[in-house]
């Protein structure tokens, strides 16, 4: 396929940009939601999705949830929370084309189902979901972005080609991303921006 019909792509980190985190597990890192219950999707998401969609862009999750490996929660717990994500969106009029979520981790000290023990090529900040996404959907890196709140997330779309997009109110990261915002509604403003002066 010609690269003047490849498609672009908005990659979203989950916990953090599309809902907010749990307070601290027990080596001080912040904790994603391990129930359903926990599970709360920030208002203005829905609708930012649907903005991405407008602007032609087709919108992936790519997530790290290694609580799976720590035995802190399940595979079954994962798709009630993506359900009600996909749920949330789609009465928002956007869609999400696809969620991939690695679910390993390579501590072999805090890892309980060993069969998720091990350093993969899809946990970030290595670049293997958005790889996978690129392959799959036949998608152009170069003309499609990566949002997330930590480095690893802008270290992941650097290594595709990406532009980068940091949401974070602490200016003084490890990383160099294109934007920091301080929300994904700030994030869609850029992207409207860039797509004017483009």
């Amino acid at each position: 396929m010609g690269v003047g019909r490849m498609k672009r792509a908005v990659f979203l980190d989950r916990d953090g940009v599309i809902n907010p985190l749990r307070g601290l597990d027990a080596l001080g890192h912040p904790e994603s939601p391990l129930k359903v219950e926990d599970f709360q999707i920030f208002p203005f998401v829905g609708e930012a999705i649907r903005s991405f969609n407008q602007m032609g862009f087709l919108v992936f999750v790519v997530t790290n949830q290694p609580a799976v490996a720590k035995g802190k929660t399940t595979i079954d717990v994962l798709a009630a929370m993506n359900a009600i994500f996909h749920l949330h969106v789609v009465e928002a009029g956007g869609s999400i084309k696809k969620i991939y979520t690695c679910l390993h981790h390579p501590d072999e000290k805090q890892v309980v189902c060993k069969t998720l023990l091990g350093d993969c090529n899809c946990r970030k900040p290595k670049p293997g979901m958005l790889l996978q996404a690129i392959e799959e959907y036949e998608v152009d890196p170069w003309e499609s972005w990566m949002i997330g709140d930590k480095c690893k997330d802008i270290l992941a779309g650097e290594q595709v080609g990406c532009r980068t997009i940091l949401v974070s109110s602490d200016r003084q990261q490890e990383c160099e991303p294109d934007f920091t915002v301080l929300d994904l509604s700030e994030a869609v403003k850029i992207i409207k921006e860039e797509e004017r002066n483009d």
